[in-house]
């Protein structure tokens, strides 16, 4: 299987090719005009078109370029994981062993004794 930041290219690159067909659907159309001065057929809406194309662009090089760093060191690994599919379960499966429920009554329980010392010493 691949990594969820690769099937995000995928896409991202889908929409590339997409957007910058319509943005030059849209200057042949008269829609968006760059170089003209004559703007009486010019459509605002058109400028979408190219914005699109250009943040999927950036997204498209950042993720990229991300390829050859360390896990958890840039900024998109947050929302779209690098990992492959099998890596990624096992560091799942270890996070969630390390946030057991047993480590966790037990520091509850010095929480509870801490707070029950302190109320002992004020009075």
């Amino acid at each position: 299987m691949d990594s969820p930041a690769s099937r995000l290219r995928r896409v991202l690159l889908g929409i590339l090719v997409s957007m910058v067909f319509l943005t030059s659907i849209s200057m042949g159309d008269g829609s968006l005009v760059i170089l003209d001065e004559d703007i009486s057929n010019a459509d605002n809406r058109a400028l979408a078109f190219p914005a699109l194309a250009a943040i999927s662009g950036l997204l498209l090089l950042a993720i990229r370029n991300a390829g050859g760093r360390e896990y958890g060191n840039f900024f998109l690994d947050r929302w779209v994981s690098r990992e492959q599919e099998e890596e990624m379960m096992s560091r799942l499966i270890l996070e969630q062993e390390e946030a057991g429920v047993e480590k966790m009554g037990g520091a509850w329980a010095e929480l509870e004794k801490v707070h029950l010392e302190r109320r002992l010493e004020e009075e």
